[in-house]
């Protein structure tokens, strides 16, 4: 469903999972880049909150300014 770009509403969007192998087919990035990119390397789990994924991409914002 979240592949068709509709929103799973069962659950709030905090709680709702964002695969990383999912996340690097739409943007094109390899697994390993994201990981490395969003300092998850030490990590082996494949997914995360969407929570948890802003959080680590606004951290990785605001390091490149």
């Amino acid at each position: 469903m979240e592949e068709l770009g509709l929103q799973d509403v069962s659950k709030p969007a905090s709680e709702t999972a964002v695969s990383l192998g999912t996340l690097a087919e739409l943007t094109g990035f390899p697994v390993n880049y994201i990981k490395r990119e969003l300092l998850l390397d030490g990590e082996v789990e494949s997914e995360m909150t969407i929570e948890e994924l802003r959080k680590k991409v606004l951290a990785y914002l605001d390091s490149g300014f």
